[in-house]
């Protein structure tokens, strides 16, 4: 174990998840704690996320700020840095490029990183910020590309850099929100950025992947090739309106849909062989009543069906599908729905898996599960960038862990 201590924030549409994870070789979950929306309809707090967006701040402040502390006291160590995500139809991804004229000098560290600024300096619309960048390949004497021109005598070298960018507004309530707790937000990372960390991995990246993840408010693409995100995008729709579809169809309360959907439902309805089948189940007001099995699979199947076409849409329009060799893989809360792997396989004709998290450890048997990926992703995204020393002067690591140490300095620090 390194010591070094890092805490990991989910803010989804449906629920909160707080990790703390120790970094080193192997990330090791050291605390947990979760906050489900929907498990307290009572007290109107599902309204406090909508499509991946804060519509409440206070309460969700709150709510943060709660899980951060029972994750931390789980874990035994004082506050530190945290690594969370932002969602949202409001994210984008913007390829910049930078050319620099060198004679026939050879390209030095003060020219790459010069290029990479100089790429991210490229106009984007007042609403929008960078939150991340990642640096692609570099174009040598405008033919020949490499991941490292350290060195190389050339007459040209141009910088490829993708910019992931975020809506101004969605990104101040995100930190408002956050600021009700006492930790500090080291980086802001796209949620489809995170998950594939999680779920995706080398080989998968280098050979081409789309990964769908699919919350309950939004679904979010992000597409890989050569190791590199090549196109993302959230669309704004997702597990909610199967849910939704269903209590209006059926006529049932928001909360049994929801049940309903998990337990009973199917992506393929053609899994049902007998179309008088039903399901038994006691309704909002005690009265027994029979649900057509065959009519909740049509609702979920042309739900999903929507949602993949909108997807396949984007594919599409962009002219990814030539580059993803491995297939697609779907992940979030929305792969847990009975055959989706074989619905969404036959829809869009290649091969699909359903992503879950890699992690071995304490807690595996809660967060290998596909509703975990964005979290695990942002341990591992604080874990890689450890390793390789970037963003070093941004994280603030909790360096003590299960010691009296820490305990004073916590005590100290709150009073």
């Amino acid at each position: 174990m390194s010591g070094k201590l890092i805490f990991a924030l989910d803010v989804g549409s449906s629920k909160i998840v707080s990790l703390v994870g120790s970094l080193g070789e192997r990330v090791a979950i050291l605390g947990i704690s979760s906050y489900y929306f929907v498990n307290s309809k009572r007290n109107n707090d599902f309204t406090m996320m909508s499509n991946g967006l804060i519509c409440d701040i206070e309460r969700t402040g709150q709510k943060i700020a709660q899980t951060l502390h029972e994750a931390q006291i789980n874990a035994d160590c004082s506050t530190g840095s945290l690594i969370t995500n932002i969602a949202g139809n409001h994210l984008r991804s913007l390829n910049s490029q930078s050319l620099q004229e060198m004679g026939s000098l050879p390209v030095n560290a003060e020219i790459i990183r010069l290029l990479v600024e100089d790429a991210k300096r490229v106009d984007i619309p007042n609403s929008y910020d960078i939150i991340d960048y990642e640096v692609q390949e570099y174009l040598v004497d405008g033919e020949h590309l490499t991941l490292n021109p350290l060195e190389l005598s050339c007459k040209t070298v141009e910088s490829n850099v993708n910019l992931f960018l975020s809506g101004k507004i969605p990104l101040a309530n995100l930190k408002k929100s956050i600021r009700y707790s006492s930790f500090e937000v080291a980086k802001i990372v796209p949620a489809p950025i995170l998950s594939a960390l999680a779920v995706l991995n080398d080989d998968e990246k280098e050979l081409g992947c789309c990964l769908i993840d699919i919350g309950a408010g939004t679904t979010d693409v992000v597409v890989y090739q050569a190791g590199f995100v090549r196109y993302m995008v959230s669309i704004p729709i997702g597990g909610e309106d199967i849910t939704r579809d269903i209590a209006s169809v059926l006529k049932v309360a928001r909360n049994l849909a929801e049940d309903l959907k998990l337990t009973h439902g199917s992506c393929n309805y053609h899994a049902v062989k007998s179309t008088n089948e039903g399901i038994n189940l006691i309704d909002h007001r005690g009265e027994s009543v029979l649900i057509s099995r065959k009519l909740l699979n049509d609702v979920i199947s042309e739900r999903m069906k929507d949602i993949l076409q909108i997807v396949k849409t984007q594919l599409d329009n962009n002219q990814l599908y030539d580059i993803i060799d491995s297939g697609l893989v779907i992940t979030g809360g929305g792969a847990l729905l009975t055959n989706l792997k074989e619905f969404a396989s036959k829809f869009f004709d290649i091969k699909v898996s359903i992503g879950v998290p890699r992690y071995e450890g304490e807690f595996a048997d809660i967060v290998c599960n596909p509703k975990f990926s964005t979290a695990i992703g942002a341990l591992y995204f604080a874990n890689e960038f450890m390793l390789y020393n970037k963003y070093a002067d941004e994280f603030k690591f909790v360096a003590e862990h299960n010691s009296t140490l820490s305990k004073i300095k916590n005590f100290f620090k709150n009073m």
